[in-house]
């Protein structure tokens, strides 16, 4: 890729697979050419054409920052300070900028080696290369933050540009909806659901199995118009309070209906995000997964504009024909996460695309 600039991702230690797969769902959800350069502990080094990673923590889940890798070195605070030389910090500051120094030490990575007062050390050395540019290296009212982030062996110079929305994450949490039915998904899964199938404006992404909104507030919050359909009408109608309740409500279109049967018209839908029930805590109406499962695939396939994504969840106890389900619906599997729910239940995650045109957009 030609004038790539170098980015970083502090990823969510909720689960191993997961975060890295979704920050890969946004970039190319986005657009954005890249080549993840390396994997640390909860920190990824990825190359990008893009201008700035703006736009990319505020739209995940498992993904708490982003931003500018200004240098690479090993994890000593002494190769740490020598480094902080040769960086242009003109480059990435304004005049009047007021720059804090913060240490972000992963897994307790390096103690020994880098101590805890190394931001401050750091900030001390940059001091008079910012000055030159007018710029004040200060801890207060700070407009930009330059993170000291410390992995395993390595230690990373960064300037923050992207944080996840975590105030508003917990307000979006299903406790704190006008209508609330056991089984709904934290905020922050249903991003990840929406992320690992590339969703992007303007959509129109679907969820099928739409429960109680969740999946849908957090699209329409993120500008992708969003068609939300649930059989119970019980559902569907506390579904449609929650998307009223929350901005973008104007972007989402809620239904009663049959996901095995959806009134839509073939090869328009561009994502689909969605968790259908397992006939514990939700209910199939009836009809067991092994069928309503592969019916839905094939929906799934009927309506999915080719090369469009797919993200959906499945139970453990159906693993042995999920792929057979996958691919006699004309889908094909790219990726299968599993995730800890509790003793008796592991949720498998898998993320399919219309094979009609298959491509992926790294490489």
């Amino acid at each position: 890729m030609a004038s790539t600039k170098l980015f970083y991702a502090l990823l969510s230690g909720l689960h191993a697979t997961l975060p890295l797969a979704e920050l890969r769902g946004i970039l190319e959800a986005l657009g954005q050419r890249y080549r993840v350069v390396e994997t640390l502990d909860l920190v990824a080094v990825y190359e990008s054409s893009a201008p700035s990673s703006r736009g990319v923590a505020s739209r995940a889940g498992l993904i708490h920052e982003t931003g500018r890798v200004l240098a690479v070195t090993e994890a000593r605070l002494a190769d740490i300070l020598d480094e902080a030389e040769f960086i242009d910090w003109c480059a990435y500051f304004s005049q009047g900028d007021r720059v804090k120094f913060e240490l972000v030490r992963l897994r307790g990575y390096a103690k020994d080696d880098v101590p805890d007062n190394a931001a401050r050390r750091l900030a001390e050395r940059a001091a008079p290369l910012l000055r030159g540019c007018g710029v004040e290296a200060t801890p207060r009212e700070p407009t930009r933050h330059i993170r000291l982030i410390v992995s395993l062996g390595t230690a990373i110079i960064a300037l923050r540009e992207d944080e996840q929305p975590k105030k508003l994450l917990e307000q979006h949490r299903p406790q704190k909806r006008p209508f609330f039915h056991p089984g709904s998904l934290d905020p922050r899964l249903a991003r990840l659901f929406i992320n690992l199938a590339r969703a992007a404006p303007p959509g129109p992404y679907l969820d099928p199995f739409c429960g109680t909104g969740g999946f849908a507030i957090e699209a329409q919050t993120l500008g992708i118009q969003t068609l939300c359909g649930e059989l119970a009408k019980k559902l569907a109608e506390g579904a449609r309070r929650n998307t009223q309740a929350y901005p973008g409500a104007m972007l989402t279109e809620n239904l009663q209906w049959d996901a095995t049967r959806l009134p839509i018209r073939d090869n328009t839908v561009q994502s689909i995000g969605t968790d259908p029930p397992y006939g514990r805590s939700t209910s199939t109406r009836g009809k067991p997964l092994q069928q309503l499962l592969p019916e839905f695939l094939q929906e799934a396939a009927r309506v999915l504009k080719p090369g469009a994504h797919l993200a959906f969840a499945a139970p453990h106890w159906i693993q042995d024909k999920l792929q057979d389900y996958t691919e006699q619906a004309g889908l094909k599997t790219l990726e299968q996460h599993y995730m800890k729910v509790h003793g008796s239940l592991t949720r498998i995650v898998v993320v399919a695309i219309n094979k009609n045109k298959y491509f992926l957009n790294y490489y």
